[in-house]
């Protein structure tokens, strides 16, 4: 394939420009979502997960303690 017209350079160009720009979009937005997963402290999505679970836990130990002095 031969460019000779110079508005094909330009598309070429853009056309490349649109894929780098969709690639380094989607490299960003994974990067972001590891950074959700590890915990930080307090304040990502695995703290958040790793709190709740904690506290169900919590809540089903409670409850079962509450069961057993009802089957007494």
């Amino acid at each position: 394939m031969t460019v000779n017209n110079p508005a094909d350079v330009v598309a070429l160009i853009a056309i490349g420009s649109a894929i780098l720009a969709g690639l380094l979009w989607l490299i960003r937005a994974q990067q972001a979502l590891q950074r959700e997963f590890k915990p930080n402290g307090g304040h990502s999505t695995r703290d958040s997960l790793d709190r709740i679970e904690r506290d169900i836990r919590d809540v089903r130990l409670r409850l079962d303690k509450h069961i057993d002095e009802h089957n007494r």
